[in-house]
């Protein structure tokens, strides 16, 4: 049975006890239900605060050319795999042309050696039924 969660049992789950027993043993598992339920909950956190900074700050201009840095070096990077992306297909394409191109040459040679292959079997068959004719 995948993809079932199932609850820890405490010790007092195994044990048959008296019924005062049994509403402490209800009320624990009500707890432990809960407390499960809460865990695997997502829950809603406040924002965490950022400190604003002046745009006038030495600190937010060391902030803003790191970041505008880190944007052009994503930039570059998604463009060179583009690029390399562009390269590999077009190689890829004359690749698939000269395999078509050699698949038509192929076909056509095969084509030349049935149509050779039939030739002499029909030779061999005019010839062997002349030699019987001729017993």
């Amino acid at each position: 049975m995948m993809g079932l969660s199932y609850l820890p049992y405490m010790s007092s789950c195994l044990s048959n006890t008296s019924n005062a027993g049994n509403t402490n043993h209800h009320q624990s598992h009500v707890n432990t239900q809960q407390n499960f339920s809460s865990f695997l909950m997502p829950t809603l956190r406040a924002p965490v605060n950022k400190r604003s900074l002046s745009k006038d700050s030495a600190e937010y201009r060391l902030r803003r050319e790191r970041n505008n840095v880190a944007v052009r070096k994503s930039r570059d990077k998604a463009r060179r795999r583009i690029m390399l992306t562009q390269q590999r297909a077009g190689q890829l394409q004359e690749e698939n042309q000269r395999l078509q191109s050699r698949i038509g040459q192929l076909t056509q040679e095969l084509d030349s050696l049935k149509h050779i292959l039939s030739q002499r079997h029909l030779q061999g068959a005019e010839g062997g039924a002349a030699g019987e004719a001729g017993i």
